[in-house]
């Protein structure tokens, strides 16, 4: 006869659980089925384990803190203003992807062409069928209400999402979302890649191209007192006018981050010599962007590898600005080799 301890089972004696022959178990409590021996031998165990301090299921969670850095409101100029009311209307009304379709419907909001609200549809709509499947994300909901907020918050807004048995060598990635406002689909496509990462999206207005670095400290550091333990120097990735964010935060302050990984857009002039000698920043742009095609994209990096040799940059072929959902095997990837590489 298996015995198990009165303390594994929170009682004040050794209990017999699991008679020899399976035909039952004699306890203090009576006879009771067959099966029990079973569950106590097998399923006890692991639900044991599941409900041990430590043990968490992958989730998304809404991070939020006081802050004095949070974005200005945004302002617009006709045509989007003119539609602005009635969007800000359907942010508290709509699901996330609703929005996005009305928004391409009137590209002027998110700041792009016609051409371009055409390129992003299906791919951006593609993501949304993944996320509506997802048991994880179909019930997330949106940070593009913070985001176009008519008055400046009083918060900081992030969405985190924790996979599952996160801990202190779990890690992290920290982006910065694009103009437009901190959509869903990015965290999405990260965690579907990197599902065994702490993905932080802060929310910054409906562009990160100016978000300060005190504001991304404070997110730091939000998360990592919700999730009880310090976050150290997480991996900096920023997305078009986030990348331009990033390499602004990085610059100022590479110290708190691993290394800095900019995709669509690349650093201004006046912060092309200030990379630490010996930080690896990585650069990622599509073939067809302007600034790739002019040359510009080329001479910036080549400007940092002389102030940081181990600079790294690649330029996704046959690719526009959307290469993260065009080109995303491609582009992940070399992300991942940015991501792992010493």
């Amino acid at each position: 006869m298996s015995r198990v301890s009165a303390g594994e089972l929170g009682v004040d004696q050794d209990t017999d659980v699991i008679s020899p022959d399976g035909g039952g178990t004699s306890t203090l409590c009576g006879h009771l089925p067959a099966w029990y021996g079973l569950f106590m031998r097998w399923l006890l165990p692991f639900l044991l384990l599941a409900l041990s301090p430590g043990m968490h299921a992958e989730e998304v969670i809404r991070v939020t803190w006081k802050t004095t850095h949070a974005a200005a409101p945004a302002q617009f100029t006709p045509p989007a203003s003119d539609v602005l009311p009635a969007f800000r209307m359907a942010l508290t009304a709509l699901p996330e992807s609703a929005i996005v379709a009305l928004a391409l419907s009137q590209p002027a909001v998110l700041g792009l062409t016609n051409e371009q609200a055409a390129t992003m549809r299906p791919l951006v709509a593609a993501r949304y069928e993944l996320i509506a499947q997802s048991p994880v994300y179909s019930g997330v909901g949106s940070a593009l209400p913070y985001c176009f907020a008519a008055v400046q918050a009083q918060e900081g807004l992030a969405l985190v999402h924790v996979p599952a048995a996160a801990n202190a060598q779990t890690p992290v990635l920290l982006f910065l979302h694009g103009y437009g406002g901190s959509f869903l689909w990015y965290q999405h496509l990260l965690a579907e890649q990197f599902p065994k990462s702490l993905i932080i999206c802060p929310a910054y207005g409906i562009s990160t191209s100016t978000i300060s670095g005190d504001y991304v400290q404070e997110c730091v550091q939000a998360v990592g007192a919700r999730l009880g333990r310090a976050i150290s120097r997480p991996f900096l990735i920023g997305l078009s006018a986030g990348g331009s964010g990033a390499c602004h935060i990085y610059t100022q302050h590479p110290e708190r981050f691993d290394r800095l990984i900019c995709l669509a857009s690349y650093p201004s002039e006046n912060l092309l010599l200030k990379f630490p000698r010996d930080s690896k920043p990585a650069f990622m742009a599509g073939g067809e962007e302007f600034f790739v095609k002019s040359g510009d994209f080329a001479r910036r990096i080549a400007r940092v590898r002389q102030q940081a040799p181990a600079t790294q940059d690649f330029t996704v072929p046959q690719a526009d600005h959307f290469f993260l959902l065009s080109h995303t095997s491609l582009t992940m990837a070399k992300l991942r080799e940015w991501l792992t590489r010493p």
